[in-house]
């Protein structure tokens, strides 16, 4: 894939996670030089910054705020009992409380991967256990937005059977992103283990569907046993696209095979690709959403954002 700029937008802050919301808009997740959070929602045209009611710092251990789509609405996830909806009729956010939070396991984090649906129930990522960093649950949060109503239907997390490499069954697969679609769980996982990835790489990643309660249905690809190549750290994270068309592949490091180079994966054709980005966007550059014809492209070392269309 052969990629093309169409605009450049100058950050100055850095991209913690994004949506789009149609084609020719997308909402991005970022804080300012006070560390308090922020919207930036860019077009083609326009670039706007949205300062979000939060006095958490952005290192927090209590929650992560979860930005997410339903329909053409946006909104963020503040905690277990509370969420905002960008309301564009009132120009402003609407809060609704979340009903029904005492299904969920006492400790819950939640954590920053966009929840990615083609319905009204998004599968949000959370921690528990006590471990910080990587999610390994999925709770269901049912939105109505024209009633202004929202509640926890259940929680579940992967089972660990169907993962050949998964050592440890005391604690569930890794989840990086996970999308429900046809009443059914798209989930990549970064692996199992619970050391550190940027100290020993990944022990294994893959990418499955599901059922609602966890049991996996299909293995889409599989990394095999990371650990039994050769001494090197290897890993790959991934994040489905709002399109819900590609799976967005990130190398961890830069030293094995990928040699730090991302990858696509189409959903529609169960295949991977090279991405080959325009000239002047650094070493790393990252797609971190796709829809229609747009991807957009975080360039980290300069902290701007492009739109590019495929060539």
């Amino acid at each position: 894939m052969k990629l093309e700029l169409i605009k450049k937008f100058d950050t100055k802050s850095p991209v913690l996670s994004a949506i789009s919301i149609e084609e020719k808009k997308a909402v991005f997740l970022t804080y300012n030089n006070e560390k308090l959070y922020q919207l930036l929602i860019a077009t083609e045209n326009e670039f706007k910054i949205i300062d979000l009611d939060c006095t958490e710092k952005y290192y927090s251990l209590e929650n992560n705020p979860v930005l997410f789509s339903i329909g053409k609405q946006f909104g963020v996830i503040n905690d277990r009992n509370e969420l905002l909806i960008y309301s564009n009729e009132n120009q402003t956010f609407e809060t609704i409380k979340i009903e029904n939070s005492e299904i969920l396991p006492e400790r819950v984090r939640l954590c920053y991967p966009n929840p990615v649906s083609d319905n009204n129930i998004l599968p949000i990522c959370f921690e528990s256990d006590g471990f910080i960093g990587v999610p390994r649950y999925i709770a269901f949060l049912k939105i109505n937005s024209e009633n202004k109503q929202a509640n926890w239907e259940s929680w579940t997390s992967l089972e660990t059977k169907s993962f050949a490499h998964h050592k440890d069954d005391k604690y569930p697969p890794k989840i990086d992103s996970v999308m429900f679609k046809d009443n059914e769980l798209y989930v990549y996982s970064s692996g199992g283990q619970i050391t550190s990835v940027n100290k020993w790489g990944m022990d294994y990643y893959a990418f499955v569907s599901s059922d609602k309660n966890g049991v996996v249905s299909k293995v889409l690809f599989d990394s095999g046993d990371l650990n039994s190549i050769d001494d090197k750290k290897r890993g790959v994270n991934g994040q489905i696209s709002s399109s819900q068309k590609y799976l967005l592949l990130t190398p961890v490091f830069q030293s094995d095979e990928w040699k730090g180079k991302q990858k696509i994966f189409s959903l529609e054709l169960n295949e991977i690709s090279d991405i080959t980005f325009p000239r002047g966007f650094g070493k790393y550059p990252q797609i971190i959403q796709h829809f229609g014809d747009y991807f957009w492209v975080y360039l980290r070392d300069t902290k701007e954002i492009t739109i590019c269309t495929e060539k």
